[in-house]
């Protein structure tokens, strides 16, 4: 009889100063522990009080927690930015009865942005970013406005993206809309013949990925960019298909590869400044690349190997056909379709190790692709040229990397090239800068 006392008594005492014994974390603990020593109660019984414990306290806790809408306003908020400081040089070979003058600047590149989970199927993002209204770059010199005047900042990023719903076999599908990073380009090797990296286009972009196992991964992506809006005609626009795919060999061997098909129409609408055609004009497109807008096949491949630690290499590739250029007769002399381009190239080494370097060859011709988007570093934002690209890079302290890049430049063919092979590039200032190689060293700080 009195052990049945002492454990309803025992039991009492707990369940009424339940709260009072929650701060105290080990005490409900010690008090069954000694129970049970002194054979009052058995484990069955112990485990039983030890369970209502937790419940209580699990009770009290839910009571005592505030609600979500008392949480920070900048919950869900990840913010980030970078900031790099370059010195570029450049050097001029003698071109055409004309020269150019050897140069220095000074530039800077500042950006910061956040996304926002706003649901658990919905994000917002947006960045700004330095420059001066030049769509291929965010860059700013130093002194490139007089007198120390304000520098301009842009909306480089403004979208939201919604995660959609997996049929049940693992497939990752979001749609993008608004001002957002370029969906087609991809980290393996030096991307850069399509697509300037800093454009930012402006649509709505449909990208999933789908894993059948854990050596491969299959993806898709589909975008429509409005290039100008008009109010009295169609708006010139591009659509973009890609569809890709990589997989693992062997443990230490990737291969991986893509196919894009890119359609521009309704071109001749856009109007403003030279139009659409004397923009593409002055950076290396002829009149035959259009017919009379552009339609461009691209593919891509690459293989990684890892079998050496610190040291992975990457070897890739890329081949450019425009589709709707043909052969033609410009200002009386009858020139070839000009319609193709490739790539190829080596990158090896770790950043955060040692080092990280590679080196690459471009060959653009003329009416290859669209020239008034493709990179405006790497062949001088120019078709109808080729060169090497040669870089390094290292990560000299946490969030901070230092990268060197050298560029050296040609025109594939010129107004002097000899009868059939013109006219290309035909104006003092293009051809003056034709031959030139730049030397770019950045540091760069990410936060």
């Amino acid at each position: 009889m009195f052990r049945v006392v002492c454990v309803a008594v025992t039991v009492c005492v707990l369940w009424l100063g339940s709260a009072a014994l929650a701060d105290e974390g080990t005490a409900v603990d010690q008090i069954v522990s000694v129970l049970r020593e002194k054979g009052l109660i058995d484990e069955a019984t112990g485990n039983e009080i030890l369970a209502k414990q937790a419940k209580a306290e699990a009770a009290q806790a839910a009571k005592a927690a505030p609600p979500v809408s008392q949480g920070s306003l900048l919950d869900g908020f990840i913010f980030s930015g970078d900031l790099r400081l370059r010195d570029e040089q450049f050097w001029y070979g003698r071109a055409f009865g004309s020269t150019a003058d050897d140069n220095n600047r000074i530039r800077y590149r500042a950006r910061i942005g956040f996304t926002k989970q706003v649901t658990p199927w919905a994000l917002v993002g947006v960045r700004l970013a330095s420059g001066v209204t030049d769509y291929r770059s965010t860059n700013v010199s130093a002194g490139e406005g007089a007198d120390f005047n304000y520098d301009s900042v842009f909306f480089d990023r403004a979208y939201a993206q919604f995660a959609l719903p997996d049929p049940g076999i693992g497939l990752k599908t979001s749609l993008t809309a608004g001002k957002m990073q370029n969906p087609f380009i991809w980290k393996n090797g030096v991307d850069r013949i399509m697509w300037d990296d800093d454009i930012a286009p402006e649509g709505v972009a449909l990208t999933t990925s789908w894993s059948p196992n854990e050596r491969s991964r299959l993806w898709g992506t589909f975008g429509y960019y409005i290039e100008l809006q008009n109010s009295t005609a169609v708006d010139p626009r591009v659509f973009g298909y890609q569809a890709g795919g990589s997989i693992k060999v062997i443990d230490a061997v990737e291969v991986g590869a893509r196919v894009s098909y890119y359609d521009w129409e309704h071109l001749g609408n856009d109007a403003s400044g030279a139009g659409f055609f004397g923009r593409s004009a002055a950076n290396g497109n002829l009149p035959n690349a259009f017919d009379p807008d552009m339609s461009v096949i691209e593919s891509s491949g690459y293989v990684s190997w890892a079998g050496l630690e610190g040291w992975p290499v990457i070897l890739w590739g890329t081949w450019v056909q425009n589709l709707a250029a043909d052969g033609a007769i410009v200002d009386g002399v009858r020139i070839g379709a000009e319609d193709q381009a490739f790539g190829f190239g080596l990158e090896a080494g770790d950043a955060k190790k040692l080092l990280r370097f590679g080196v690459g060859y471009h060959h653009v011709e003329a009416n290859a692709v669209a020239a008034l988007y493709t990179d405006s570093d790497l062949l001088d934002g120019r078709t109808n040229r080729r060169g090497f690209v040669l870089y390094g890079f290292r990560e000299v302290a946490t969030n901070t990397e230092l990268r060197f890049s050298l560029f050296d430049g040609h025109p594939i063919k010129t107004s002097g090239s000899g009868f059939g092979d013109g006219p290309f590039n035909i104006s003092g200032t293009t051809d003056s800068q034709a031959n030139r190689r730049r030397l770019q060293a950045d540091l760069n700080m990410k936060f």
